[in-house]
This record gives structure tokens, C-alpha cells and sequence, in this order.
């Protein structure tokens, strides 16, 4: 009876300490879980750190490659304006120069031609101004006309505007409406008082009034 005792405490004990390995096993386990869980953790953040670096250094190239192609317009406009502008130049010079040996069909082609190919070019109310000198002295009053009343209305602050005034005066004069050239005329003695246009307007005046 005794033995039977001793041996069924002895299982008992056995039994015990089962589970009370069993309890650390788990507890380890769960244990090393939990670690792998937090090392899981911590690369999925620095996963997304560098996920993060990786969009800002995108940004900063796509605005690097905007930067660099903005510059690359810049420089191949201001090349451009630059040959533009050469060629305006030339352009012009040789225009004028037909008009200065008194071509005047001819430097109406050209300055005509000039004004299509530059119209937003540094000469052409300069152009504007001789293409009407040209045509005046064609003979072609009316054409002249318009286009120096053109100047007038589009080129305010050109250094053509006061020859322009003047010369539409003549213009009208010459089509026979001499009340508006007589206020052509008063306009650039009162505008222009002390200048060659108004010694010229002057005489036209007295002309219009004998």
C-alpha cells in the first residue's frame, strides 16, 4: 500500500513538472515570436525611411531635369532671338539701302517682306516708316497714308512718330484733304514746336492758306 503511494506521488510530480516545461516552452516561444515580430517591425520602418529618401531623391531629379531643360530652352531662345536679330539687322540695312539709291519698287518688296518675316522685330516701325516713304514716292498717297497713320496708332513711343505725323500731313495734302492737313500740320507746330517738322509744317500751312 505504501509502495503504491510512493509511486503515484512520483508520477504526479512527473506530470507537474511537465507542464511546467511546457509553460517555459511556450513562454520562449512566444517570446522569440514576439522578437521576430519587432525585427519585422523595424525593417518595415526603415523600409518605408527608404521609401521616403528614394521619392525625395526622385523629386529632386525630376526638378534637377526641369531645371536643366528650362535652362537648355533659355539658352537655345536667347540663340535664336540672337541669330533673329542678325538677320533683322541685315535684313533691314539692305532694304533701306534700296530705298537710299531711290529703287523704290524694289525697296517696297523688300521692306514689305521684312515686315512679314519680323513683325515683332526691333526695326519694324523703322521699316513701317520707309515702306510708306517708299511708296510716297510712288506716287501711292492713300497706301502711304494708312501706313503712317499705322505707326501713329501702334508705335507711340517710336522716333519715327513725329515724321510720321508730319507725313501723313503731306499725304493728305496730296489727296486733296487739305482741312485735315491743315490740322495735321497745326498739330506738329503745337507738339513739336522748335523741330524741322514744324519749320516744314509751317510752310505747308502757308501753302494751303494763300
Amino acid at each position: 500500500m505504501k509502495l503504491k503511494s510512493f509511486l503515484s506521488i512520483i508520477t504526479i510530480c512527473q506530470f507537474s513538472g511537465c507542464g511546467v516545461y511546457e509553460a517555459q516552452v511556450n513562454d520562449s516561444i512566444e517570446v522569440h515570436n514576439q522578437g521576430i515580430e519587432n525585427r519585422v517591425t523595424s525593417l518595415e520602418n526603415k523600409i518605408d525611411a527608404l521609401k521616403q529618401e528614394i521619392n525625395q531623391l526622385d523629386i529632386k531629379n525630376n526638378q534637377l531635369e526641369m531645371m536643366i531643360q528650362s535652362q537648355a530652352r533659355d539658352k537655345s531662345e536667347q540663340k535664336l532671338k540672337s541669330n533673329n536679330s542678325e538677320n533683322a539687322k541685315e535684313s533691314f540695312e539692305s532694304s533701306f539701302e534700296l530705298l537710299r539709291k531711290g529703287d523704290y519698287v524694289s525697296a517696297e518688296i523688300a521692306l514689305r517682306e521684312y515686315i512679314k518675316d519680323f513683325p515683332m522685330g526691333s526695326y519694324t516701325d523703322d521699316a513701317k516708316y520707309w515702306l510708306a516713304e517708299s511708296l510716297f514716292s510712288q506716287d501711292k498717297y492713300s497706301e502711304a497714308l494708312d501706313i503712317f497713320n499705322e505707326i501713329i496708332i501702334e508705335y507711340p513711343g517710336s522716333e519715327k512718330m513725329m515724321e510720321s505725323i508730319l507725313k501723313s500731313g503731306f499725304s493728305y495734302q496730296e489727296l486733296g484733304d487739305l482741312s485735315s492737313a491743315e490740322a495735321i500740320f497745326m498739330r506738329v507746330i503745337r507738339d513739336y514746336p522748335n523741330s524741322s517738322a514744324s519749320s516744314l509744317a509751317k510752310e505747308r500751312l502757308k501753302k494751303i492758306r494763300r
